[in-house]
This record gives C-alpha cells, sequence and structure tokens, in this order.
C-alpha cells in the first residue's frame, strides 16, 4: 500500500471539500446506479458538477406558441399554387376576409390593362351619375372601336347602360358614360374631365402605377395603351367596388342580360367572360384584351360561405387568361376548404 505524505493528504481533503456534501452524495448515488446497470442523466451530471444544464434549445423547439408569420402562411399555401402551370405575366390571389395574400407573380409590375379600364370608368360615373341620370350615345362615342348595336343619339339611364359597358365590354357605351360623367365636371372637355378624374381617384385609392389615357382601355398607339395598372392594384379596385358598390358587378355574373334605352329599343348584351360556368360562385367578373395588354381577367367569387376572393391576372393570352383563372380558382377553393 502507497503511503501518502501530510502534504498529499492535505490536497486530498482539500479535493473532497470542493464538492458540497449533497453533490458527494448524488455522486456515490451516481455510481451506485451504474453498478445497477442505469444511467446518470446529464441534469444530475451538471448538479454534481456544481452547474445549470442547458435547458434553452429544449425550450425553444417545444414552444407551443403559433407561428403567425407570412413564411408560415406561404408553406400552408404552397402546396396548392407552387405547382401551377400559369402564362399570365402577372398574378394577384386575395382573400378578402382575411385580407391575406394567398398567391402573387410579379404583383407590382406596371402592366397595360386593356378593358379592365372600365372597371374604374363605370365606377366614376357611378360617383358623379344618379342611377336614372340620361346619358346620349352621340357621334364622338360611335367613333369608337369595336362593334356594339348601340344607335347614335340613343339615350340610355346610367345604370342599365353601365351594366352593358360591363358585361359586354363595349368601347362606345363606355365613351358615352365619361362624356355623361365628365360633363358635369367639365362641360367644354368632357370626356378629358373624366379621365382627370378616373386618374384623381385612382390616386385617392393609393394606386401609386395606375393610370388611365381614356375611359375604354383601347390601345392608343402601338406602344401606348389606354390604362396600366399592377395586378395588385386591379384587385384592390375590385375589392373596393365589391366593398363599396357591389351592384356594379351584378351583371358580370350573367351569362347575358337584355337592357332598353329610353328611346325603347332592345339591346342584349353577352358577358366576354366565357369561363364564367367554370367559377362556382361568381360575384363579378371583367376581362380586357389588346394587343399590347394581351389577355387580362379579373374576378371575385366565393371560395366558401361569405368567404370571397378575387384572382387578377395580367398579360396572359386571349384563351389563357382564362385557364389561368380558373386554375387559381381551383387552388384557392382547396385552400379555403383547408382552413375550415
Amino acid at each position: 500500500m502507497t503511503s501518502l505524505s501530510p502534504q498529499d493528504m492535505a490536497q486530498q481533503a482539500n479535493r473532497t471539500s470542493a464538492v458540497p456534501v449533497p453533490q458527494q452524495l448524488a455522486l456515490l448515488g451516481a455510481l451506485l446506479l451504474l453498478l445497477l446497470g442505469g444511467a446518470i442523466t446529464p441534469k444530475l451530471l451538471a448538479w454534481v458538477q456544481g452547474s445549470e444544464p442547458d435547458t434553452t434549445a429544449t425550450a425553444h423547439t417545444t414552444s407551443t406558441t403559433p407561428n403567425t408569420t407570412d413564411t408560415n402562411h406561404t408553406t400552408a399555401t404552397a402546396d396548392y399554387f407552387s405547382e401551377l402551370d400559369l402564362t399570365a405575366e402577372a398574378v394577384f390571389v386575395y382573400d378578402v376576409v382575411r385580407e391575406e395574400t394567398l398567391f402573387s407573380r410579379e404583383p407590382n409590375t406596371q402592366l397595360p390593362l386593356a378593358s379592365i379600364t372600365k372597371l374604374m370608368t363605370a365606377m366614376v360615373a357611378h360617383e358623379l351619375l344618379q342611377e336614372d341620370s340620361s346619358v346620349i350615345i352621340d357621334e364622338a362615342a360611335i367613333r369608337q372601336d369595336g362593334f356594339s348595336s348601340l344607335l347614335r343619339d340613343e339615350q340610355f339611364a346610367r345604370k342599365p347602360l353601365t351594366d352593358l359597358v360591363l358585361i359586354s365590354s363595349t368601347n362606345d357605351g363606355a365613351y358615352a358614360l365619361a362624356t355623361a360623367a365628365g360633363s358635369t365636371l367639365n362641360d367644354e372637355a368632357p370626356a378629358n374631365a373624366f379621365v382627370r378624374a378616373m386618374n384623381a381617384r385612382s390616386e385617392e385609392l393609393g394606386f401609386t402605377e395606375m393610370f388611365f389615357t381614356n375611359p375604354s382601355g383601347l390601345d392608343i398607339s402601338t406602344t401606348q395603351s389606354g390604362g396600366y395598372g399592377t395586378a395588385r392594384e386591379v384587385t384592390m379596385l375590385m375589392r373596393h367596388i365589391l366593398t363599396e358598390y357591389p351592384e356594379l358587378l351584378t351583371a358580370t355574373a350573367e351569362r347575358s342580360i337584355s337592357v332598353t334605352s329610353e328611346d325603347g329599343y332592345s339591346h342584349d348584351g353577352t358577358n366576354t367572360n366565357y369561363y364564367l360556368d367554370e367559377i362556382p360562385g361568381l360575384i363579378g367578373s371583367k376581362t380586357g384584351y389588346t394587343d399590347l395588354a394581351g389577355g387580362n381577367l379579373v374576378v371575385a367569387f366565393n371560395a366558401g360561405l361569405n368567404r370571397p376572393v378575387i384572382i387578377t391576372v395580367l398579360g396572359s393570352t386571349r384563351h389563357d387568361r382564362f385557364t389561368d383563372v380558373v386554375k387559381l380558382v381551383d387552388a384557392a377553393t382547396l385552400h379555403i376548404a383547408s382552413q375550415q
């Protein structure tokens, strides 16, 4: 047996006394546990060593606080939208009730609007004219491009003419509305006054990329459109109309309508949204197509009980604007259903 010098015995005593009695007992217990086939836990070992275990990582990974960030929302919707094959250059899908963006592509890119312009035309005319205000189809209106059955000097009440303009996208009717409403602002140049009012209204609504050069959306030249805006702004314009003036959209959910002028002539209007039967719960829609714009479409529909969703596609093709929207309608409906 090795004998210890008085100095060695003192050092050993100091080492033993450095560990508090409770830890010494715990260490003895741990050694006994090992002999019986047990294990020393990290928490016990840390306590014996005189330190507290690091529980930060465990607390973080087991937290029950719900994640309400946009990242969580994006993950939830990715399964429904991420694999869609879309032609449109810009897309915006918006849940009106939750005020959430469900999907977007180039939402802030300014693009030609074509006849989606007529949504602003209808809204501003609605704000400036009474429902039964008389609107005359003058010579300047008749000269607008596009086929229409409207007659020179024929008169309409504002409401039925607006319905005809939005469902069948007549350019002469849009110009006539602009002239009648613009005359309340400036008798000498009513159409120009009306376009200024459209742009002022756009600014009031906070749209920084939306502006207009005519009330129809027709291309002015091979390089200039009658109206510009983003997919996000078109969606927000549709939301404003849906919230404030839903009656403007009623006719656009119908396959066809018939309106009668104050002169007694009947005019039939066919919906330019040829796929409206493919959109369950359709509330309203507006098409647009020109050489500069390509194919545009905005729709509002109920994806669930009183759960309106607005979808805008810009820069698609004449045909694919409809198939793009149908794909997005299906994806949005699945997403809403997954929340219920």
